[in-house]
């Protein structure tokens, strides 16, 4: 039987079991995400019980085979990240991130590494919007998904930072919108056969459901190439763009960080948990309906 020790761990989710026990998922720097029976975890002394929270530096160890292994200690390896409301409801949009799309017993280091900053970031006060882009990006890198944003267009030529596109996220496509009307007798030959290889970009690979894609500028693509999300045009025009990426990852379920996006994101910042919401968007913008409580993530 196996035994791992003192694993650098962060505490993604846990869930009720039997009396006193839980089940606890978690993201670890060598093992990636690894599911654990706590046993009697929640008939410890507080001082244990109090561990078993997101957002803190862990050190685990466990034993066992199989999917469902045994916890054998856990102490603390650092402070608890104290965030307010929105840094919450973003931090827990992160982890939902890492529980619906890693698979389990993958190491990740670089992710876990780039995890930490996220959590950092956020109770540092740095853009939310960047925060949750950045690690978004990231995530679909180490997932072997993310497009080739410089090299998008349908010819595979280098995307032009002065020009506009409509970006089709289903097939990683940028059409320059002036091409968007062209027939095909109007475009180069090797742009046609470009085109015929790839496809049409707006429609998925089934041929039928169709990707009418987003609208963006060359100077956003090439700075999510370079994961650069310090202008906050480049935030906005991110937005929808990674939104429609990130669907594709997730499938149709929603997110159930959305919902506590809509109750804890709206309180005011530095607010503790469980504040009576507002009826704002965490980045100033007004609400358009119950789905938009989420625009940030």
């Amino acid at each position: 039987m196996s035994t791992v020790e003192l694993q650098p761990t962060w505490l993604l989710h846990h869930t009720n079991y039997r009396d006193t026990s839980l089940i606890i998922d978690l993201f670890t720097l060598e093992h990636g995400r690894v599911s654990l029976m706590a046993r009697s975890a929640r008939a410890a002394r507080p001082a244990v019980r109090a561990l078993y929270q997101p957002f803190r530096p862990l050190l685990l160890s466990w034993t066992g085979e199989g999917e469902l292994k045994t916890l054998i200690g856990i102490e603390e390896s650092g402070q608890p990240i104290a965030l307010d409301n929105r840094g919450l409801a973003c931090a827990y949009y992160l982890n939902e991130l890492l529980l619906r799309l890693l698979g389990k017993g993958q190491p990740q280091p670089t992710l876990f590494a780039l995890y930490a900053l996220a959590l950092s970031q956020l109770l540092e006060g740095v853009p939310m919007e960047s925060v949750l882009r950045t690690f978004e990006l990231h995530l679909l890198e180490a997932l072997g998904v993310l497009p080739d944003f410089v090299r998008a267009t349908r010819g595979g030529e280098p995307v032009e930072a002065e020009r506009r596109y409509r970006f089709h996220p289903a097939n990683g496509v940028a059409v320059a919108l002036a091409d968007i009307d062209a027939p095909l007798s109007r475009l180069k030959p090797d742009r046609v056969a470009e085109s015929d290889a790839r496809g049409d970009p707006g429609r998925h690979a089934d041929g039928v459901t169709p990707d009418d894609g987003v609208e963006v500028s060359g100077r956003t693509l090439l700075a999510l190439a370079n994961v650069d999300l310090t202008e906050a045009g480049v935030r906005d025009e991110a937005r929808p763009l990674m939104k429609r990426l990130m669907r594709l990852q997730l499938g149709e379920r929603p997110l159930k960080s959305r919902e506590l996006f809509a109750a804890l994101a709206g309180a005011p910042a530095g607010a503790p948990a469980g504040a009576p919401a507002r009826t704002v968007e965490p980045f100033g913008e007004p609400m358009k309906s119950s789905d938009d409580t989420s625009d940030a993530t």
